[in-house]
């Protein structure tokens, strides 16, 4: 009995890892839910790793990269290398904003996969959920795309690469 709870768990578990990763293949450029393409970005203040905090509309000037994660989603799991390598091309270019959903997960995890993954990017919190509402995040990873004025320029649904960064914020570097 206890083998079948086991492996009944494992299949759950994975199901979910599947669809999520299915779903991210298919990024989708706006799917109804939360700020779209060509509206100003809701502002954010968020404390952050390392005790500081980020405010989004702070970072006007610069493009900025706005990513939404947890450290439990197997696609943001996939995506961070990515994100370490775009921030460590083009970091002082384009601005790059990790808001981890705190309250989705907890702050022990997202401070330990920081640290495993020696994250130098900032890490803003989302302890109170204020950032899950006002982006309305149903799926994860979610990254935003914001042009120097303040602009959401593209909405990515799913894992993004070095690369399709790169590609999306050509225009502004």
């Amino acid at each position: 009995m206890r083998k079948w709870l086991v492996v009944l768990l494992f299949l759950a578990v994975a199901g979910y890892g599947l669809w999520n990763v299915m779903a991210a293949d298919k990024p989708n450029e706006a799917n109804g839910a939360g700020p779209e393409v060509d509206q100003t970005a809701p502002d954010l203040t968020l404390p952050a790793l390392g005790g500081q905090s980020v405010k989004l509309s702070a970072l006007r000037g610069k493009a900025v990269v706005l990513n939404f994660w947890t450290s439990w989603c197997p696609p943001c799991k996939k995506e961070m290398p990515e994100l370490a390598k775009f921030y460590e091309r083009h970091g002082r270019e384009v601005a790059l904003l990790a808001v981890h959903l705190t309250t989705q997960d907890t702050l022990d995890n997202a401070e330990r996969f920081a640290k495993a993954n020696r994250l130098v990017f900032p890490v803003g919190l989302d302890v109170r959920g204020e950032a899950l509402r006002q982006y309305r995040i149903q799926t994860i990873p979610t990254t935003y795309i914001i042009d120097p004025n303040g602009v959401i320029r593209r909405k990515i649904v799913g894992p993004v690469t070095a690369k399709r960064l790169e590609q999306e914020t050509a225009l502004f570097r």
